[in-house]
């Protein structure tokens, strides 16, 4: 190919945008910019002129047919459940996505908040590509939140083993069962947090569990989860036991009789 045929070819290469390209609009251009002087014979310009749209024809083919590879899952309003096609089940919490491959289900990208349970394959790792960050298991229960980009994003594991970094060369933490870490935004290597946060999943588990928790932060995490400020006396007296998440009125009640308190909404 001659340095003019170059010259023309990465000109229109350059003008290609991803799911939209005019040929004859890049051809114009390129008139535009090199006078008649300096243009080949119009058969070699017709030559190269078809050239230049089969590549652009090819490969905006090309990327059309790699976005429809991909099948994403939506949960709008409310979370949504589905199993991939190699078992692994996967409930997305309300506002986020998830795709994957049919041929490829073991390799995944997600944004928002989303809880995996992992179909185990020992030869086959399953991994998933967050926005700035890379989880790597094998088989194991685990939520991979990015619901909040200026909290960066966090790993909570209820079981199993997992690899968390920022991409699959960078280097990571392990987490094992009960541990949480965090990657903030612009970091390079998430901090494992001194306390896990177990009702992290509450909202996929449907339960809440605390342990000898101080009253302030029961009420602290219930109001996080629904969207609602307390007000209460005694605010040191610890709480232990397990509340179903599907009724607030009725958490409130318990635990006002569990610790003889009060307790206001505001």
């Amino acid at each position: 190919m001659s340095q003019f045929e170059d010259k023309h070819l990465d000109f229109v290469l350059r003008h290609y945008e991803k799911g939209r390209f005019d040929t004859q609009q890049a051809v114009r251009r390129f008139n535009d910019a090199h006078p008649v002087e300096h243009r080949p014979h119009k058969g070699w310009w017709l030559g190269i002129s078809g050239m230049a749209a089969a590549v652009l024809i090819g490969l905006f083919l090309f990327m059309h047919r790699e976005e429809r590879r991909w099948t994403e899952l939506t949960a709008e309003a409310t979370s949504k459940t589905a199993v991939l096609p190699d078992g692994t089940q996967v409930t997305l919490s309300r506002g986020s996505t998830l795709s994957f491959k049919a041929e490829d289900p073991r390799e995944v990208k997600m944004t928002g908040k989303v809880f995996f349970d992992v179909a185990r394959d020992e030869a086959d790792p399953f991994e998933i590509h967050a926005v700035g960050a890379y989880v790597r298991v094998l088989g194991t229960e685990f939520q991979v939140d990015g619901s909040i980009p200026e909290s960066g994003i966090s790993v909570y594991v209820a079981e199993g083993k997992v690899l968390f970094s920022k991409s699959s060369r960078s280097e990571g933490v392990i987490l094992t069962e009960g541990m949480e870490a965090r990657l903030a935004e612009g970091a390079q290597i998430p901090v494992v947090e001194e306390d896990a946060d177990v009702n992290s999943i509450a909202w996929q588990r449907g339960t809440f569990i605390f342990n000898e928790t101080p009253l302030k932060e029961v009420l602290d995490c219930l109001s996080v989860y629904y969207y609602v400020s307390f007000a209460a006396t005694d605010l040191d007296r610890k709480l232990s036991g397990e509340f179903h998440t599907d009724n607030l009125d009725l958490i409130i009640e318990l635990i006002e009789s569990a610790l003889d308190v009060t307790i206001v909404k505001k």
